[in-house]
């Protein structure tokens, strides 16, 4: 079986660490031959040393499916096209005066403006600031845009051309190539180890796993997950506070 494992608010407790009980049950998954995947939001910079923490290989999902990096060495990446950043730069810039874009391009953050990044992020490291010029000649991983108000529209404008995703109780707005996706990597990843969708468990709690939940049957939402997930999962577990992902594990029988 293959098993997937969002991580803020999922695999990591609030104090962003992963429990030990936690990371003993995915360690007894692995021993047992199964295939454990995380699949986050975040770049790798910021994530790779918790990983490592968990004592097994993993195959990683990065910027919610636009940047991938299996145990075995194989990468696949999907970038957003220089000419749609600058169309999406330009319209939200436009629209609304008060909003603050940045972007990841390989597992680098920038921007052009210069703002209070700890006011919306909870990392220690600032973005590195360059030119409005030089960061549209980026091809980024994701766009990040903090401070916006018109979502609709925005989805309405580009949804038939990127991935558009509000996370962080709505406070940011991620924006991907159309092809990047937890459930479509997963798909790829399933397919290197010829493992069915049945045989696939999901985890997670927040908005940006809401596609993956519908795409595959076996669902698993954290009681701390926003309700929208929680209505349409197979199952929920207790919170990321409470071992959930443990608890479950060993209620269901994968685990001893």
């Amino acid at each position: 079986m293959l098993f997937v494992f969002d991580l803020d608010g999922t695999l990591l407790n609030s104090k962003k660490e992963i429990s030990e009980s936690n990371k003993k049950a995915v360690q007894k998954l692995y021993l047992a031959g199964h295939k454990i995947v995380i699949a986050t939001a975040r770049p790798p910079r910021s994530i790779d040393s918790k990983i490592k923490k968990i004592g097994v290989s993993t195959d990683n999902i990065y910027y919610n499916g636009a940047l991938v990096r299996c145990f075995d060495g194989v990468t696949f990446s999907h970038f957003i096209e220089k000419n749609i950043f600058k169309e999406v730069f330009y319209y939200i810039k436009e629209n609304d005066k008060s909003a603050v874009i940045s972007i990841e391009d390989n597992d680098t953050w920038f921007s052009c403006f210069n703002f209070d990044f700890k006011n919306f992020y909870s990392v220690k490291d600032a973005p590195e600031i360059i030119t409005e010029a030089e960061l549209l000649q980026k091809n980024p991983n994701k766009i990040l845009i903090n401070s916006y108000s018109n979502l609709n529209y925005l989805n309405e404008k580009f949804n038939n051309i990127c991935n558009i995703i509000e996370t962080d109780s709505k406070t940011l707005i991620q924006i991907m190539n159309k092809n990047a996706s937890k459930e479509k990597s997963i798909n790829e990843i399933s397919k290197k180890y010829k493992i069915s969708s049945n045989d696939i468990y999901c985890f997670g709690d927040d908005f940006n796993d809401i596609e993956m939940f519908k795409f595959y049957k076996n669902t698993v939402a954290m009681g701390n997950a926003i309700s929208e997930l929680k209505t349409i999962a197979k199952f929920v577990t207790e919170t990321n506070d409470n071992d959930g992902i443990a608890k479950f594990l060993v209620e269901k029988g994968f685990i001893a």
